[in-house]
C-alpha cells in the first residue's frame, strides 16, 4: 500500500513545476522524503510564502503555518493561495483566469491522489505565470536559467500555456485599446465565443448537479421519514441512530457542495452575463467601426486621388523653381561666356608663343644631345690620348736616358778621339824622332811606321764617321721628340677645349 502511494509522488516531486518551486527555497530537510516534500506543498504554507516574494505587496496575515494535516487548516491555506493569485492576475497583470481554477477540496481532503496532484500542478502553473510577469520577472527567469536543459525547456512550455494560450488566461488589456483592426477583433471575438460556450456547458452541468443534490437531499429527508413510521413508537434502535447519523455526515457534506457550487453557478452566470454585454459592445463597436471603415476608405480613395494631383502638381512646381533657378545660372554663365572668349584668345596666343618657344627649346635640345653624344667620344678620345700621353712621357724618359746614355758614349768617344790623336801625335813625333837620328831604321823600319800610319788614320776615320753618325742621331732623336711633345701638347690643348 505505501509503495502505492509513494511511488506517484517520487514523479510529481521530480516534475519541472516542482523543481522550480526548489528555488525559492528547500521544501524539507536534507534526508526529507518526497511525502514530507510533497505534503509541503499541498499545507500551502510554503506556497504562500512564494506567492509573497512574486507579490510583496500581500500579505500572510491569515495563513496557518502549523496544519499538522488538519484538512480545514490546509483548505483556508489553499483558498488564500488561489484568492491571491486571482487577485494578482486581475489587478496587477490586467488577465482574467479563464481556466478551471483549483480545486483545494479535492487538494485539502486527498490530497495523494491522482485530482490532487493535478490540482497542485495548476497552481504551481499559475505562480509560474505570476513569477515570469511580475516586477522581479528578471530574478526569478535567471534563476530559470541556471536549471538543466530539459527542466529549462520543460519550463519554458508551461510559461507559454499559461501565457500565451488564450484557454487558460485571458489578457484583459485589449479593453483599454480605443481603435481595433479587423485582423484584431476575429481572433477575439473567436475566443470569447469558445470562453461563452464553455461557461455555459460549466452551467448546464453544475446545474444538473444541483438538480442530482435536491433530488438526494429530498430522499434524505423523507428517509427519517419512512423509518420512522416503520419502527414502534417509543422504542427507536441502535441502526436507526446509525444511519441517522451517517445520513446527517453526508447532508453536511451535499450542502456543502451544494453551497460551492451554487456560488460557482452565480459567478459563472455573472462572468456569463458579464461576457455577453461585452460581446454586444464589441459587436455595437465593430459595427460602428466597420460604418467608419468604409466612411475612411471612401475618404481614402478620395484623398489618394487628391493626394496623386497634389504631388503632381508639387512636382511640376518643383520643375518650374528648378528651371528657373538654371535660367538665371545660365544667365549669369552667358555674361561670363564674353569673359571666357577673350581669356581664352589670350590662352591660344600665349599657347602659340609656348609652342614656338618649345619648338626652340626641343632643336636646343637635339643640339645638346648631340654634343653630350658627341661629348662621350671625345671623353674617350681624351682618355685614349691621355693614355698615349702617358706612354709618349714614358718614352720621352725613355729616350733622356738613351740621349744620356749616348752622351756620355760621345763624350768617351770624343776622350777616346782626342787620345787617339794624341796618341796619333806622339807616334808622328817619335817617327820624326826616329827618322831624324837613324836614316839607317828608316830605310828598315819604313814598312812598320806606313802600317802604323795608315792604321792610326783608318782608325781616325771610321771614329770620325761614328761620330758623324751618332751626331745625327742625337739630332734626329731631338728633333722627332720635339715634334712629338710639341703635336702631343697641342692635340691636349685643343682636346680640353673642345671638351670645355
Amino acid at each position: 500500500m505505501e509503495n502505492e502511494v509513494f511511488a506517484p509522488l517520487e514523479e510529481v516531486t521530480r516534475s519541472p513545476l516542482v523543481t522550480w518551486v526548489r528555488t525559492f527555497g528547500p521544501l524539507a530537510d536534507e534526508n526529507g522524503t518526497s511525502l514530507e516534500e510533497y505534503m509541503t506543498l499541498v499545507d500551502g504554507v510554503f506556497l504562500n510564502e512564494v506567492m509573497l516574494q512574486i507579490n510583496p505587496k500581500s500579505t500572510n496575515r491569515n495563513v496557518n503555518k502549523r496544519v499538522n494535516n488538519d484538512e480545514s487548516l490546509r483548505i483556508q491555506n489553499l483558498c488564500i493561495l488561489v484568492k491571491k493569485i486571482k487577485y494578482f492576475y486581475q489587478e496587477c497583470l490586467q488577465q482574467l483566469i479563464v481556466m478551471a481554477l483549483p480545486n483545494v477540496l479535492i487538494i485539502g481532503r486527498n490530497p495523494l491522489s491522482e485530482p490532487g496532484t493535478n490540482e497542485i500542478n495548476k497552481i504551481l502553473l499559475l505562480l509560474l505565470g505570476c513569477a515570469v510577469q511580475c516586477q522581479k520577472k528578471e530574478e526569478f527567469i535567471e534563476r530559470i536559467q541556471h536549471l538543466d536543459f530539459d527542466t529549462r525547456a520543460a519550463v519554458a512550455a508551461h510559461i507559454q500555456e499559461v501565457t500565451q494560450n488564450q484557454e487558460n488566461v485571458f489578457d484583459l488589456q485589449w479593453m483599454d485599446v480605443i481603435v481595433f483592426t479587423q485582423d484584431s477583433v476575429e481572433p477575439l471575438l473567436k475566443n470569447m465565443t469558445l470562453h461563452l460556450r464553455r461557461l455555459v456547458d460549466e452551467r448546464d452541468e453544475h446545474l444538473e448537479t444541483i438538480i442530482e443534490l435536491s433530488e438526494d437531499r429530498d430522499s434524505l429527508h423523507l428517509l427519517p421519514q419512512a423509518s420512522a413510521a416503520q419502527s414502534p413508537c417509543g422504542s427507536p434502535g441502535l441502526k436507526h441512530t446509525e444511519s441517522k447519523q451517517h445520513l446527517s455526515v453526508e447532508l453536511a457534506d451535499a450542502k456543502a457542495k451544494i453551497r460551492r457550487l451554487r456560488q460557482e453557478i452565480e459567478e459563472k452566470n455573472e462572468q456569463f452575463l458579464d461576457y455577453k454585454q461585452e460581446l454586444e459592445r464589441v459587436e455595437t463597436e465593430l459595427r460602428r467601426l466597420q460604418q467608419e471603415n468604409k466612411n475612411l476608405l471612401s475618404d481614402a480613395r478620395s484623398a489618394r486621388v487628391y493626394r496623386d494631383e497634389l504631388d503632381i502638381l508639387r512636382e511640376k512646381a518643383i520643375r518650374v523653381d528648378k528651371l528657373e533657378s538654371e535660367v538665371g545660372r545660365y544667365k549669369e554663365r552667358l555674361h561670363d561666356m564674353e569673359f571666357y572668349k577673350a581669356r581664352v584668345e589670350e590662352l591660344m596666343e600665349d599657347n602659340q608663343v609656348m609652342l614656338e618657344t618649345k619648338r626652340m627649346f626641343e632643336d636646343q635640345v637635339k643640339t645638346l644631345q648631340c654634343r653630350s653624344d658627341k661629348l662621350h667620344v671625345v671623353e674617350k678620345e681624351n682618355l685614349q690620348l691621355k693614355a698615349k700621353l702617358h706612354e709618349m712621357e714614358m718614352e720621352r724618359d725613355m729616350d733622356r736616358k738613351k740621349i744620356e746614355e749616348l752622351m756620355e758614349e760621345n763624350m768617351a768617344l770624343e776622350m777616346a778621339q782626342k787620345q787617339s790623336m794624341d796618341e796619333s801625335l806622339h807616334l808622328g813625333w817619335e817617327l820624326e824622332q826616329i827618322n831624324r837620328f837613324t836614316d839607317h831604321s828608316e830605310v828598315s823600319h819604313k814598312s812598320l811606321g806606313l802600317e802604323v800610319t795608315e792604321l792610326t788614320s783608318s782608325r781616325l776615320l771610321k771614329l770620325e764617321k761614328e761620330n758623324q753618325s751618332l751626331l745625327k742621331t742625337v739630332e734626329e732623336l731631338r728633333s722627332t721628340m720635339d715634334d712629338s711633345v710639341g703635336g702631343n701638347s697641342s692635340r691636349i690643348v685643343k682636346m680640353e677645349k673642345k671638351k670645355k
